[in-house]
């Protein structure tokens, strides 16, 4: 199949012909209006880092034609505008300095954001290269795209210096319980969304404890946030997507960093290897435990071991001469949480709770001429999950290979992607936990073929986008069946206001264990719509607003009694006991809005989610909440640069409590000698308001060969207590409910060469 994808779109035309000379030539066709954007971006000093103000940089096209200049502010910025879409080379003018040309593809309506390291002509200096940093999505016909600079989303409050996690804070996202570092998008549940690594699939993005992202976020070009209505690349999801996609630029000269706050600490190095080669290196251990355990076992019983994390990247870069890109990637993440022991006997585990994973990735990246690129993305490894308890344990256990291989052209009038996204493996898992019944268990082989293709059609201001993809899923002998989905979008410009709209088919397959036992189940289905309206209002300030809906049918129900890996709180009940069938619907609609303000000093936006998310679980039940159902998010952000090296931020969040379904009465069962609680209509409560504030300061003092900085991200700075899971005593006669973390003072250093 990959050969076939590689050979479809690399055969070369017929060689182009002058035409025949007519007698009478008809009137040419007036000519398409050319499509342009502007490149911004900084020049700093690689030795100090400090703005380099006075510079000339210059930009020509791919063919050596239309040559710029432009020379950089005081704050060391620079402006092309009005720059014809296509091929463009950046490079340094200004005598004194060297630095290696910046190859970019413009693409209309993708503005982007370049941070250049010059260096003078010192001999330790000589060998450079660029870097470009930029979050947010590269070419995609996404409805929803958001673009944050890396440099910025690091020093932003309540992030604890995580990119990742700042997309916790854009519209779409709901709050998770405990603040445990899940993504609830647009009204769906954790495992409704997906994770991906250059395209690959990765089975998380964050530690469980919320605190970092399971990659080194200084490796990423950009952080890909897609809440909905994403193109056919992606798939087997109903809710939202997050690609971390690694930054294939050589870094420009060697160098990394070591970072110690109060949760973690990490390092990354990244070595250039002559010109064409760079090795990096990066690790990252939390010592939670070691702060909080002496705090959490201070008294008698149980030893709690409080949650701890590590992760680890090797990666090896290649830059052919071709202009294409070998990328090696190892990465390894573990997880583990435990409650040991009792008294002075804490060697036997009573609770225990791990997720391991680790991951072999090979992405070559080929220049196949006239425009043409391929791309193939190889990632193997095992994941496990498991969970312990004295008289059971429970594991998931799958071994797989995903493999990606696309090929696109982003030409205008008509570009093209079209690829492969095929996994293979083996999955094992048990159940064996004597409360949730009679044990479960299987050793499964997994096959899940897709293909998709997704032509542009480019028209002056007009863009669309239609597209196909087809999804199968056999499990061994048991199981059997495939999806098509068909979806299209589209996006019109006029100046500086942009219109889209997207509309479009997605699946999701019911869970290895459910297609098992009843092997009639068909994938979940869901129709998502969006119609979103960006607008320019001046060069600092931006606003965007986005409706969505979601129609979801044969949403698979029942077994909720039965032993799962919970992504959040578990549910108290009532429980739906029947067997798995493919009887849910749903409904999801909202509004997003973000207002957003960026200078070179200010990085501010106020982000609000307005929706409702519904569920009927059987055929005539009755409407009701979705357990993550928050119809009102607010989050106002703002960070500042300061002089001297000071920078100064603040989070304000508001969000809808979840709905809960409450005890309202209880009995004495005589058989189990328990209180057995009485619930009340389903959902019928709610859990109070959430409210927090989050305050960060930043300072940066910057050496010859160095840079030492300190932040403090002080979180939940007011102490508030928000409710984050109802509890009851034993006898359900009084509420004992889990609140939030109080105020938590996170600092930390890093010193970076």
């Amino acid at each position: 199949m990959i050969l076939w994808c590689i050979g479809a779109w690399a055969v070369e035309p017929p060689p182009e012909t002058d035409p025949p000379v007519e007698a009478n030539p008809t009137p040419a066709p007036a000519p398409r209006p050319v499509v342009t954007t502007s490149v911004v971006g900084t020049i700093r000093s690689a030795g100090t880092r400090e703005v380099l103000s006075g510079v000339i940089v210059g930009l020509r096209s791919g063919a050596g034609r239309d040559p710029r200049q432009t020379t950089t502010d005081e704050a060391g910025q620079f402006r092309f505008e009005d720059v014809p879409v296509g091929p463009w080379t950046l490079t340094p003018v200004s005598a004194g300095y060297r630095a290696d040309d910046v190859p970019l593809t413009l693409l209309g309506g993708r503005q982007p954001n370049v941070t250049m390291f010059w260096v003078d002509n010192e001999p330790w200096r000589s060998d450079a290269d660029a870097e470009i940093v930029v979050v947010g999505q590269r070419v995609t016909p996404e409805i929803t795209e958001r673009v944050i600079p890396t440099e910025i989303a690091r020093t932003l409050p309540g992030t604890n210096g995580d990119v990742v996690r700042v997309i916790q804070n854009l519209p779409g996202v709901a709050r998770p319980p405990l603040n445990i570092g899940q993504l609830l998008v647009r009204g769906t549940a954790p495992e409704d969304s997906a994770y991906y690594l250059d395209g690959a699939p990765i089975p998380l993005v964050f530690h469980f404890s919320g605190f970092s992202t399971v990659l080194n976020g200084d490796a990423l070009e950009e952080i890909a946030y897609l809440p909905g209505n994403y193109g056919v690349r992606y798939g087997r999801t109903l809710g939202g997507v997050i690609d971390l996609r690694i930054d294939d630029q050589l870094p420009q000269r060697s160098g990394g960093y070591v970072s110690v706050d109060l949760f973690q600490t990490t390092g990354f190095v990244e070595q250039r290897i002559g010109r064409r080669h760079a090795l990096t290196v990066s690790g990252r251990r939390s010592y939670i435990d070691a702060v909080l355990n002496p705090v959490l076992n201070s008294g008698e019983g149980p030893s709690v071991q409080a949650p701890r994390y590590a992760d680890f990247q090797l990666r090896w870069l290649t830059r052919r001469k071709s202009g294409g890109t070998v990328d090696a990637l190892l990465l390894f993440s573990d997880d583990r949480f435990r409650v040991v022991g009792d008294g002075e006997d804490n060697d036997d585990v009573q609770i225990g709770f791990s997720t391991t994973f680790g991951k072999a990735r090979l992405l070559l990246r080929d220049e196949l001429g006239r425009g043409w690129r391929n791309e193939l993305s190889v990632i193997a490894g095992r994941e496990r999950q498991a969970f312990a308890v004295p008289d059971g344990v429970a594991f998931e256990d799958p071994i797989s290979v995903a493999i990606r291989d696309e090929v696109f052209i982003a030409a205008a009038p008509v570009g093209l992607r079209a690829g492969i996204d095929s996994q293979i493996g083996q999955f094992r898992f048990a159940y064996e936990i004597p409360t949730f019944g009679e044990p479960e268990g299987a050793d499964i082989s997994r096959i899940a073929p897709a293909a998709y293709i997704e032509p542009t059609f480019q028209a002056g201001p007009v863009r669309l986008v239609p597209g196909l993809r087809v999804d199968g899923l056999m499990l061994g002998n048991v199981y059997r069946d495939w999806t098509f989905d068909p979806r299209f979008s589209s996006e019109v410009r006029f100046a500086n206001t942009t219109l889209k709209g997207s509309t479009g088919l997605y699946s999701q397959w019911p869970t290895v264990r459910q297609a098992i036992e009843r092997p009639e189940l068909t994938a979940a289905r869901g129709w998502q719509s969006a119609v979103g309206l960006e607008q320019q209002l001046s060069q600092a300030l931006s606003v965007e607003v986005t409706g969505y809906t979601q129609l979801l049918s044969r949403l698979v129900s029942g077994r909720e009694d039965a032993f799962r890996f919970f992504t959040g709180p578990p549910s108290s009940g009532p429980f739906d006991t029947d067997p798995y069938a493919n009887d849910g619907t749903g409904q999801i609609f909202g509004l997003e809005t973000l207002l957003r303000f960026t200078n070179e000093r200010t990085t501010a936006w106020f982000s609000g989610t307005f929706g409702r998310s519904t569920r009927v679980n059987r055929p005539g039940g009755t409407r009701e909440l979705f357990e993550y159902d928050q119809p009102i998010i607010l989050t106002a952000l703002a960070s500042h640069q300061l002089s001297r090296g000071w920078r100064l931020g603040a989070r304000a969040r508001y969000s809808s409590g979840n709905p809960f379904t409450p005890v309202v009465n209880r009995f004495f069962d005589l058989a189990s000698r328990q209180f057995v609680p009485v619930y009340g209509p389903v959902d019928s409560a709610r859990l109070p308001a959430f409210w927090q504030l989050d305050v960060r300061v930043d300072k940066e003092w910057t050496f010859d060969r160095w840079a030492l900085s300190f932040y403090l991200d002080l979180q939940n700075a007011t102490n508030a207590q928000n409710v984050e899971v109802i509890g009851y005593t034993f006898d359900f006669t009084e509420e004992n409910n889990v609140t939030q973390i109080p105020i938590v003072p996170a600092f930390g250093l890093r010193g970076s060469w």
